[in-house]
């Protein structure tokens, strides 16, 4: 199976990466489906676009200023712009769990008209927390040395956003804590443009031609955010799913089908679509295996399965010795496996737990990716694929 090997896999990266950036309704987002409609096509696969709705985002600019100094900045996707400058004091928030907010009440912050600045690697879990706890605006805090910024996105429900917000970079990060830490207090100014509209994007879906309803499906999203190529999140999901479809047994290969989806970064909006056209053939599936976000040189290996497939995953893990970072039983709801688990599919996701801080960054690149971890993944999705479609 060369194909599975991470040195293809990783080939097959660097040629999706120079499409550049895959926004969604950016051209390198158009490029990456045509490209994975030929793949499929040069396996024997016949290949469909399925249309579905989603909000989009085009972000146009963003200023953050603390005092006299602006502070290079993006705009965090499906937060609202600013009629006028929002203007406000700022609170430190950790993580920004639900916890911690708790926890900054009960000691006597009133977050309500306060800016709250967030160190989660993941905007989307951490905004809505402080959205609800009543705060004026929200900025991601990148953690990396440097200044890169990780770009993300408000909501994964398909809301818009209720407040301004930005994301900074490590540097900044870091000198905003530390001044906030010694008791310096300190207020900015956030304003940001960005359109929101709907639009259509396509999924695109590969099957034996003549095939009955699936019994398995294996998929990865192929846009990403518009800071970068981001070879991590999800050119790897994609390039494995390439690969998977061309070295499946012809048995396996007439009752799966190898989906990539669009549209994942802005809220899952592909997977959503495709849950919407095929609900009535759901009942049919074994399974989902579901491929975002791992093999980089930093990247641990994180499984999520819902319970009844928690057994067979980690009978397969220990059978192959692989070592596993973390487990999450079920998935965390992060991912486009998330829509299926919701009609009561069974799901596995293969993904890095958040291990590398270069997500959403521009240094998420293929020069960064790992061969052995790539062929970890790509094995173990392979193993698992064919024990569940044996087990139907």
């Amino acid at each position: 199976m060369n194909e599975l090997s991470g040195t293809s896999i990783l080939a097959t990266i660097e040629e999706i990466c120079s499409f550049g950036t895959r926004w969604m309704g950016g051209e390198g987002a158009e490029k990456t489906r045509d490209y994975v409609v030929s793949r499929f096509r040069n396996v024997g696969l016949a290949a469909e676009l399925q249309p579905f709705p989603y909000l989009h985002y085009q972000p146009i600019s963003a200023l953050l200023t603390i005092g006299e100094k602006s502070l290079p900045c993006q705009p965090i996707a499906l937060a609202p712009s600013t009629a006028k400058p929002l203007d406000a004091p700022l609170v430190y928030g950790g993580q920004c769990t639900k916890g911690d907010l708790g926890k900054l009440k009960i000691s006597g912050v009133d977050l309500r008209d306060t800016i709250v600045l967030s160190e989660n690697l993941r905007s989307f879990v951490a905004y809505p927390e402080v959205e609800a706890a009543g705060a004026a605006g929200f900025i991601s805090l990148t953690t990396l040395p440097d200044n890169t910024i990780r770009c993300g996105c408000a909501r994964l429900d398909g809301k818009v956003g209720a407040i301004p917000a930005v994301a900074v970079g490590g540097v900044d990060a870091r000198d905003l804590v530390g001044r906030l830490a010694a008791g310096e207090p300190l207020r900015a100014s956030i304003q940001t443009q960005g359109r929101i509209e709907e639009r259509t994007g396509h999924n695109v879906i590969g099957r034996r031609p003549g095939a009955s309803s699936p019994k398995l499906l294996i998929t990865a999203h192929y846009d990403c955010f518009w800071n970068g190529v981001m070879a991590m999140d999800n050119c790897a999901g994609v390039a494995a799913v390439l690969a998977l479809s061309g070295v499946l047994p012809s048995s396996l290969r007439n009752v799966t089908e190898f989906v990539v989806f669009g549209g994942e970064e802005l809220g899952c909006w592909g997977s959503s679509g495709y849950v919407q056209d095929r609900r009535e053939s759901l009942g049919h599936l074994r399974a989902i295996v579901n491929l975002d976000t791992f093999g980089s040189n930093r990247s641990k290996l994180e499984i999520g399965a819902t319970r009844d497939l928690e057994e067979m995953c980690r009978r397969v893990v220990k059978e192959r010795e692989v070592a596993v970072e973390c487990w999450n039983i079920p998935p965390r709801p992060a991912s486009d496996h998330q829509r299926f688990i919701e009609q009561g599919v069974s799901a596995v996701w293969l993904a890095n737990c958040g291990t590398d801080p270069r997500y959403h960054t521009p240094l998420d690149v293929p020069a960064e990716m790992s061969p052995e971890n790539l062929e970890v993944v790509a094995t173990l999705a392979y193993t698992f694929a064919t024990g569940l479609v044996e087990s139907c």
